[in-house]
């Protein structure tokens, strides 16, 4: 088996399964420290501004991540059984 059939199989179980309340908690967390640290990083070297529209923007791209996800492990994904 090559690393591409590995790599597909993975992933196939990985979204068969539905997220649990931990899972989606760790994202949560991670997208919050990811912001922030963006917005650091932004802040430093390219000024308040700018990171403000960084972390509004990485901000909604999380929002729609974890309710997508909060949704799908509400529902299941029949689609992939």
């Amino acid at each position: 088996m090559g690393p591409i059939e590995r790599f597909e199989e993975e992933y196939l179980d990985v979204s068969t399964s539905r997220a649990t309340v931990r899972e989606l908690l760790e994202l949560l967390v991670g997208a919050i420290l990811f912001v922030l640290a963006a917005w650091a990083l932004t802040w430093y070297l390219l000024g308040e501004t700018i990171a403000l529209y960084v972390a509004a923007g990485l901000s909604v791209v999380f929002a729609i991540t974890i309710v997508s996800q909060a949704y799908w492990a509400i529902t299941g994904r029949e689609d992939y059984e």
